[in-house]
């Protein structure tokens, strides 16, 4: 997944700190409306974000482990060679 411009410095705990900034803006009902659509945007975006850093993670977490399986079922190399 590439980073757009919305999100090329963050890193999943930036944007999940930013996005519980949000949440509690929107549990705010002093907010002021014409920042709302504004700020369900931007939470929409750090969600995708989060969603993708996820799924990176979790593929490259099954990969190691399918390695580490194929590994451990190759025949052991022979000190007579």
């Amino acid at each position: 997944m590439a980073d757009s411009p919305e999100t090329d410095d963050l890193t999943y705990s930036t944007a999940v700190a930013e996005l519980d900034a949000i949440l509690n803006e929107l549990e705010d009902e002093a907010l002021d409306v014409d920042v709302l659509a504004s700020r369900v945007e931007r939470a929409s975006v750090l969600i995708r974000f989060c969603r993708g850093r996820i799924t990176s993670a979790k593929t490259q977490v099954e990969q190691i482990v399918a390695d580490l399986d194929a590994l451990s079922h190759e025949p052991a190399a022979s000190d007579d060679e």
